[in-house]
């Protein structure tokens, strides 16, 4: 078995594989003395494939033996490749390869139930790995013996930890610069009553995900909204979602995981204290519709917005951008709002001539009947929404300053495995 460190591929920071790998490289921006990004012509929005056939990039950045959870009551032992967008591994003598996109998550878990080849499944120290818009889960296990129990937890911690790093990546690499924006734009009217905006990758579909501006207003009568633009000039208009004292708005639970659900709609940020960010602002507005509260003036408005910019301020390290890079999914073919319309409707977004309408996701991959309950136990976490109601001010309530992504990443390992070890399958 080889175990390779975390180098990444060359075209993504100019690293080799005898690099020590330095998140930074990747992660951070540029230093203060490099020139300014020259921001290329804006027109439309980008679109980009989001299925798992996608061609894997470079060498792999991790090698090591794990052991597969898999169907007809098997467990066994495959040697999984991690890439720096997907991961392979062979079974039964085939290839198995899989691309990941902004929407999937990895979290551990843990199994109690017994194979009927009586192989103890509380054995192994499990963690999952979920392509959920794709129907698909995996998984993974490292086997603990009593005397080795803490290097297996920590070989399962650097597997989790390595494979959210690559989620993240993938999802990052598809975002051009930006910062959010709390000021309206003076020469369009419908962004006065902006709270705050920024771009937010869209499920569109199980092959489709597309960076689009979102802007968040607040409450006005009986409802808030997320006014969706093309691009940052917001001159054209997607979609519009109503934000009402009842609107559902969720979070996806993993390690890392930057995606939220604002009623049918899937969004991933660019990091986790921006999904925290909105979360909390949309949150605030509910609340203020819950109390029937007025629709605030101007400066009300702008009090609202000196708060964000001061959290955003407080927690700069948090909202920092990453250098850019190549995306790590396949363009798809431009689409523009001008064009919305036609029969197919999914997620908001339409799907005109010549786009063909989604194809069917694939089936779950099957865990073996042998788990029985646990494993439905563990399909219906797997995609557990965290549902946001706190009660809040958008001027007094937003979440405190975080720490480096990083820190932050290592305090969700650890809750989760907290989490895994009391018995609860996630």
């Amino acid at each position: 078995m080889s175990l390779l460190s975390t180098p990444l591929c060359r075209c993504i920071c100019g690293s080799t594989r005898k690099d020590e790998f330095d998140s930074n490289r990747v992660l951070d921006t540029y230093a203060d003395d490099e020139p300014p990004i020259q921001q290329p012509e804006i027109s439309g929005y980008l679109s980009y494939c989001a299925t798992t056939d996608q061609p894997l990039r470079g060498v792999p950045i991790r090698e090591g033996g794990l052991w597969l959870l898999s169907a007809e009551e098997e467990v066994a032992l495959v040697s999984l490749s991690l890439y720096v967008n997907g991961f392979a591994f062979t079974h039964k003598g085939r290839e198995h390869s899989f691309s990941l996109s902004p929407f999937a998550l990895v979290r551990n878990c843990k199994f109690q139930a017994t194979t009927s080849e009586g192989v103890d499944l509380s054995d192994f120290k499990c963690f999952k790995v979920s392509l959920f818009t794709q129907g698909a889960c995996f998984y993974f296990g490292v086997r603990a013996t009593k005397s080795e129990e803490r290097e297996a937890e920590e070989d399962r911690s650097r597997w989790v930890i390595d494979i959210s790093r690559a989620m993240r990546l993938v999802t990052q690499s598809l975002f051009p610069p930006f910062q959010i924006a709390c000021e309206p734009l003076q020469a369009v009217n419908m962004t006065q009553r902006r709270l705050m905006a920024g771009y937010l990758l869209h499920h569109d579909d199980v092959s489709i995900a597309s960076v689009l501006y979102c802007e968040l207003h607040p409450q006005s009568v009986d409802h808030g909204k997320l006014v969706v633009y093309e691009n940052e000039l917001c001159q054209v208009v997607v979609m519009e979602i109503c934000i009402t004292e009842r609107s559902t708005c969720c979070e996806k639970v993993g390690i890392s995981c930057s995606c939220f659900s604002i009623e049918d709609h899937l969004f991933s940020t660019r990091t986790l204290a921006e999904r925290k960010l909105w979360l909390r602002a949309i949150s605030n507005v509910k609340v203020k519709l819950q109390n029937r509260a007025p629709s605030p003036s101007g400066e009300e408005l702008r009090n609202y917005r000196l708060a964000i910019r001061e959290h955003i301020r407080m927690s700069k390290a948090a909202f920092q951008s990453q250098a850019p890079m190549d995306a790590l999914l396949h363009r798809h073919p431009r689409r523009s709002a001008h064009a919305i319309s036609g029969d197919h409707d999914v997620g908001g977004i339409s799907y005109p001539p010549p786009y063909p309408a989604p194809p069917n996701p694939p089936a779950e991959v099957a865990l073996p009947p042998a788990l029985g309950e646990e494993a439905r136990a563990a399909g219906q976490a797997a995609d557990k929404l965290v549902d946001h109601n706190q009660e809040g001010d958008l001027s007094a309530d937003l979440p405190p300053p975080d720490d480096p992504v990083e820190q932050e990443g290592a305090e969700e390992m650890r809750a989760a495995t907290v989490a895994a070890e009391s018995g609860t399958v996630a």
